[in-house]
């Protein structure tokens, strides 16, 4: 292929030097969508058209395509031409609170990102109008060849639902070149495979408008089964923690800021644990969540604000954003990053401190109050350079009612269970995760100790020879010989005498 055109010189003042069409367009293949964010993209141009249903569609092998629905405006053919023209907005262009777009490039970036062939269709008036851009057809014609289709071109089930629906736009996707091989063998499974993580993503990416809270009744279906609702903060938890909001002049507009503290994980069930993003969300999913008229961008992350560690995980702080201010905080194409102003990096550092300070207490004490008399059968010990251990509380009554006499086995075997359910490991995994030492202390046995104390076991089975001989071919991998293996196997050696 020739990268070079023909180009008309102006003498004195420069010329005229356009991109090449397909080259252009194959580079901007490579802006960064994955599939969940480019489908959300498209979303956004759904919810500026007013839009109250999206339905997404897929299907594979012979004919497959990509499909995003809705049942908004719909646009007539002069505006679809517009809307298909690379650039087709100036970003500094002042939009109303609706209107999630920016850039006028993501209907085709995010598009193009996915597929070689992608057709719009859209129903206004009981006017259809079909345009489509196809890099193979632009590459053979070296120019920014906008084809014109006509209905039966368009997947005959997506035309039906616009037809049914009296108005909305289609945006198809076909050539589905980075969503699976052309020759795949399973292109259906492939495909499922490639759309994994859509629907999550939506969902978490719109949950504000599916909870009705900014447009009213909104629905996103994924091949017609609906999106849940969810709820990063768990605003309506009764030991959840909501903090009051606090707005901040920016530029003329005000960003609002509220922080959440999540209950202790334990405090939650199934369906709450899923509205917040399931479980492993929790461990990752901690943070700012920005959002950009209502919609969300950036889903946690401190912005080297806070250190992040095991102890604030429970804290998320939401900032509403003006879609004014997205020059201030570098909203990329994607609308996937932001950035804080440094102006109002203060006022974040110092709300941050007060929630990670709350999430602190709530992991530290797993909302049960502080009881200063608290009897527990582990207490913990402070040591030397910020190690710490946990030991038996030997005080403890049902231990002391164990040691003494005419204790039955079924007593002892009580406080076994009780031990063993009641180890730390709550506070154990905190200490842990924030790479904090753990010390033994004292406890270590000296070889004398450690001596008698397997004098003592062999004298326990004085009347069984084969256990005596195994505990001694053992000892050195028994607890607690074990920390001491040559001692132990010494040991080992002076009892066989």
């Amino acid at each position: 292929m020739q990268l070079t055109d023909p180009v008309t010189f102006v003498e004195a003042c420069g010329m005229e030097l356009p991109p090449i069409a397909p080259v252009l367009m194959e580079s901007l293949r490579a802006v960064g969508y994955s599939t969940p964010t480019a489908i959300a993209d498209l979303v956004d141009n759904s919810i500026a058209a007013k839009a109250r249903a999206v339905s997404i569609r897929f299907s594979g092998g012979n004919g497959s395509f990509v499909a995003i629905v809705d049942d908004g405006e719909g646009m007539s053919d002069v505006e679809l031409i517009s809307a298909m023209r690379f650039g087709s907005r100036d970003p500094r262009e002042k939009r109303s609170n609706g209107d999630l777009g920016r850039f006028g490039l993501g209907l085709k970036t995010a598009s193009l990102s996915q597929c070689r062939r992608m057709t719009v269709a859209s129903l206004r008036s009981g006017d259809l109008s079909i345009r489509a851009w196809d890099l193979d057809e632009c590459e053979s014609r070296q120019t920014w060849w906008l084809e014109k289709p006509s209905a039966p071109d368009v997947v005959p089930e997506i035309l039906a639902m616009l037809t049914v629906q009296g108005r909305g736009t289609a945006v198809v996707w076909e050539k589905l070149d980075r969503l699976y091989p052309i020759n795949a063998t399973s292109p259906l499974r492939q495909l499922e495979v490639a759309m994994e993580g859509v629907a999550d993503h939506l969902a978490l990416a719109f949950h504000r408008f599916l909870s009705g809270e900014m447009v009213g009744s909104f629905t996103i279906d994924v091949n017609g089964r609906p999106l849940p609702v969810l709820d990063p903060f768990l605003g309506n938890h009764p030991r959840g923690q909501s903090l009051h909001s606090e707005s901040f002049p920016i530029d003329g507009h005000q960003v609002v800021v509220t922080p959440y503290v999540l209950p202790f994980p334990s405090r939650m069930g199934t369906a709450e644990m899923d509205k917040v993003g399931g479980r492993e969300s929790l461990k990752t999913a901690h943070g700012f969540y920005i959002y950009r008229g209502g919609r969300l961008m950036v889903p946690g992350g401190w912005y080297r604000i806070v250190p992040s560690d095991e102890l604030v995980r429970l804290a998320r702080i939401q900032v509403d954003v003006p879609i004014e201010l997205d020059h201030l905080w570098k909203v990329d194409v994607r609308k996937t990053m932001a950035e804080p102003p440094i102006a109002l990096r203060p006022n974040l550092k110092r709300i941050v401190g007060a929630v990670t300070n709350r999430s602190k207490a709530v992991y530290k004490h797993r909302g049960i109050p502080v009881e200063t008399e608290r009897v527990a059968l582990w207490e913990r010990h402070e040591l030397r350079g910020g190690a710490v251990t946990w030991r038996i509380n030997r005080a403890h009554p049902v231990l002391q009612a164990a040691l003494r006499p005419g204790t039955s086995p079924a007593d002892i075997e009580q406080v076994y269970r009780l031990l063993e359910d009641s180890v730390p490991v709550h506070d154990i995994y905190v200490h842990v995760s924030n790479d904090l030492p753990i010390g033994s202390g004292d406890t270590d046995m000296s070889e004398q100790e450690l001596e008698g104390l397997a004098a003592r076991l062999l004298e326990a089975f004085s009347d069984l020879p084969e256990m005596r001989r195994s505990v001694l071919d053992k000892l050195h991998l028994t607890d607690p010989f074990s920390r001491n293996p040559e001692a132990a196997q010494r040991i080992a050696e002076r009892l066989r005498q």
